[in-house]
């Protein structure tokens, strides 16, 4: 067992009420004539009434009983809360309309104030944060359908466009009318450039660097632009992007370089968490698309960080060639897996 191999670390745990230890072994009493999680609440024993088992059924055998407080023949307490976050977030996922917290802990079978404090520790944001997240998340889905701004937002669960305004309109790059008009009214200007990874296409708008694309031609790294911002005017402009596409350049040539570009990447509110996610993560490492989703407060939203992923508008400014399956393989690149494979390894610490 990693870390409680002998007698004395594991009474140690058992001293210490260690969480860490409540899958990895098991103690008895004999006076008492029960078994325990190293991290039991109950008066610590005597370390010479004290046995160590590595099953339940082994403390079984010796004629212990199960723990009433600690639960000790059910599965280790951080596991059984965990699985009811877990649950409370299907819930939210699944509800049509406005969940009350009171109602969601009524559900679970424990307080509102229990309640806050699980989705504190696990996810480190509260359920109410969390609903009105998946609110979010859900007008946008419902935008990208045929529904109007109106229909999306009230599908959602807001009682009006203005309750959906002041919650969310902040955390998305574009207001919600913005983005069902696929950039209507943007004036975009565009510039190539060259790297050892493919040719790119750099995009800005009054604001800053909406787009960066990689290509094998000029056409298609135009479509590509115009498909993203199928409403927008777009003018090229090689001189006025002269120095922007070279700093860009440089950024994916040496992503360990510090290099501040202004940006106006725009996005939905839930792609906006998981874009700056990916901005965490450092170069010479990847996550997976489960812990990105864990680290943005969705532990179930791996599928939609995987479609954030594929959305990204700025191919390595926002590096979402650094997130990987759970099993470590490179997969999922918009711009291809060999690209993906060679942005990796071009910052890895060996190469």
């Amino acid at each position: 067992m990693h870390n409680y191999d002998t007698d004395n670390k594991r009474w140690d745990a058992i001293c210490r009420r260690d969480v860490g230890a409540d899958s990895e072994f098991w103690y008895g009493v004999i006076t008492t004539g029960v078994y325990c999680y190293p991290s039991c609440p109950s008066r610590t024993s005597l370390r010479e009434n004290t046995r160590f088992y590595t099953t339940r059924e082994a403390a079984v055998r010796d004629g212990l009983r199960p723990c009433k407080r600690c639960q000790s023949d059910k599965p280790p307490l951080v596991k059984r809360q965990q699985a009811s976050v877990e649950h409370a977030c299907q819930l939210i996922d699944q509800s049509n309309g406005v969940l009350k917290v009171e109602q969601l802990a009524n559900d679970l079978g424990i307080s509102r104030f229990h309640l806050q404090k699980l989705f504190k520790q696990f996810l480190g944001l509260s359920p109410k944060q969390y609903m009105n997240a998946a609110r979010a998340r859900r007008v946008n889905e419902h935008l990208s359908s045929n529904m109007s701004v109106t229909q999306a937002v009230v599908s959602a669960g807001y009682d009006s466009l203005s309750a959906f305004y002041s919650e969310g309109v902040n955390r998305m790059g574009m207001t919600a009318s913005s983005y069902k008009r696929h950039g209507k009214g943007l004036n975009i200007i565009y510039a190539y450039g060259n790297t050892s990874f493919g040719r790119i296409i750099v995009a800005s708008t009054n604001k800053g660097i909406c787009s960066v694309l990689f290509g094998d031609s000029q056409r298609a790294l135009f479509e590509d632009l115009q498909e993203r911002f199928s409403q927008a005017t777009f003018t090229k402009d090689s001189d006025g992007l002269h120095a922007v596409v070279e700093a860009v350049t440089t950024l994916i040539e040496n992503p360990t370089q510090a290099i501040n570009l202004p940006l106006d990447i725009q996005g939905t509110a839930f792609q906006a968490r998981v874009w700056k996610a990916l901005c965490d993560i450092a170069p010479g490492t990847t996550s997976s698309y489960s812990e990105v989703a864990r680290s943005i407060g969705e532990p179930t939203a791996s599928r939609a960080v995987a479609q954030a992923c594929a959305a990204n508008p700025a191919a390595v400014l926002i590096p979402c060639h650094r997130v990987v399956s759970t099993s470590g393989a490179v997969s999922g690149y918009r711009w291809g897996v060999k690209r993906k494979e060679a942005l990796i390894k071009r910052e890895s610490p060996d190469e």
